[in-house]
């Protein structure tokens, strides 16, 4: 029964409006975003292997560091990421990682679906074996909100 629940909620936030937009938070600051918009404006593109996908694949959209300095004018170390599903997370050390919010993923907008609509991969796999997607816990999808916090 909580199973059934939860996909019915999963598919009623697939519908919604918020589901389709992107917040920014930093301090008392928030930025929304719509899908729309993030798609319109992406500027970074790279394509890799990538390990949930088992194929070459070209994500398209920006590289995170950039992308919240650009739109909340801070220099981010740590953020905390909300998604869809209820999942939360804390991503330490953005600012020397290679972290991409990605849009597009081989010139198609993210859906649910497909992880999306928003979602935050590492650009270098760092020669880790591809094979063993658990070695990938820090791209986290269905992005709904980015909060920036202070160490």
């Amino acid at each position: 029964m909580n199973a059934v629940i939860t996909l019915l909620s999963i598919a009623l936030l697939a519908v919604s409006q918020p589901a389709l937009a992107l917040t920014l938070q930093y301090q008392n600051k928030e930025v929304f975003l719509s899908q729309q918009e993030l798609i319109e404006n992406r500027n970074f593109t790279h394509k890799m292997y990538g390990p949930f996908r088992r194929q070459e694949v070209v994500y398209e959209g920006y590289d995170l560091s950039l992308f919240l300095q650009q739109n909340l004018n801070v220099n981010a170390n740590t953020v905390v990421i909300d998604a869809i599903d209820g999942y939360k997370m804390t991503l330490r050390n953005i600012d020397s990682r290679p972290l991409m919010l990605v849009v597009k993923e081989d010139s198609r907008p993210l859906s649910i679906r497909e992880h999306g609509p928003s979602r935050i991969i590492e650009t270098d796999l760092g020669g880790r074996d591809v094979r063993n997607i658990s070695l990938f816990d820090d791209w986290v999808w269905m992005i709904k909100k980015i909060e920036v916090i202070d160490d």
